[in-house]
């Protein structure tokens, strides 16, 4: 993976599409595409424009602007995707072989298979039995413990995260238009404040690890921040330590997903996290941003 242009080039291809796109609205050009509704099931995103790719790591089309940072904190490196959509249904999940099985696979190959502009890994929902399963709007489970945090995703693409969630906290989101759920955590950042105390329910929540978020920022405007993990140069953070860095970022609400080998942040069909590493875990799912751009 090439690195991203300096900022000042970036900066300059930005401005270049800008005053194209006031241009061609000058002169009247018609729009080349349409933004479409995509349904709310297992279907893909529509197809990337090989043109719209900004540069290795950024992608803009009028439906998704993608843009990717690297950085480097308490000693760790790590990965920080901002990502903004023009309608809710773009933000979406899949499965490798159905939520109702226990198969899996390569994430890229998963995200590929969909047309995901980025992607990541999900939960661990195929190894667990409890828990509370929504995906692209169908219930799976209803058998939530009250011993894990529940993000839930709404039809406006809003972010709901329910602590400890129990049958009767959940209860109050019936019908909300829950379209996506996830039972890993935990929650990193609550309605703007960061979570600081943490349980070790097998995340090492006390150990450098590596890890992976997904967080909304405001209206259909999110973050994916990735860290490294105890190898290749890093230390990996603790959950305090990643909710720090995660709460920085100016958030509203985050929430852990899966880590471990099970990290991986891929744009345009490719992991660009941690990408030295030879130690990579197929994943039961992902969660992505897909482009709404008919051509």
């Amino acid at each position: 993976m090439a690195k991203r242009p300096g900022a000042r080039v970036a900066g300059a291809l930005r401005l270049a599409g800008a005053l194209a796109l006031v241009g061609a609205l000058c002169l009247g050009t018609p729009a080349r595409a349409d933004i479409i509704s995509l349904p709310i099931d297992f279907s893909s995103g529509l197809p990337a424009r090989q043109d719209s790719f900004v540069s290795d790591w950024e992608y803009r089309d009028e439906s998704i602007h993608v843009v990717i940072e690297q950085g480097r904190q308490l000693n760790t490196d790590y990965w920080a995707a901002r990502i903004t959509i023009a309608t809710p249904a773009q933000l979406r999940s899949v499965s490798a072989g159905g939520f109702d099985s226990n198969m899996v696979m390569p994430g890229e190959s998963l995200a590929r298979r969909v047309n995901a502009i980025l992607a990541v890994d999900g939960d661990y929902y195929c190894y667990i039995d409890s828990g509370y399963l929504v995906r692209q709007g169908e219930l799976y489970r209803n058998l939530p413990a009250g011993d894990r945090d529940v993000l839930l995703i709404d039809e406006r693409g809003d972010f709901h995260i329910v602590p400890a969630a129990t049958p009767e906290s959940l209860a109050t989101y019936e019908g909300r238009g829950i379209v996506n759920s996830f039972n890993f955590g935990p929650a990193l950042v609550i309605d703007g404040e960061r979570v600081k105390r943490y349980v070790d329910q097998d995340n090492a929540a006390n150990k450098g690890r590596q890890r992976m978020c997904v967080a909304q920022v405001g209206p259909l405007e999110y973050m994916a921040i990735a860290c490294a993990g105890p190898a290749r140069g890093s230390q990996g953070m603790t959950l305090d330590q990643f909710s720090k860095l995660v709460h920085s970022y100016g958030v509203k609400n985050a929430y852990n997903l899966d880590g471990g080998d099970s990290t991986m942040m891929i744009f345009d069909g490719q992991k660009i996290n941690d990408v030295k590493s030879q130690s990579v875990r197929s994943i039961s799912d992902i969660l992505y941003f897909a482009s709404a751009l008919d051509s």
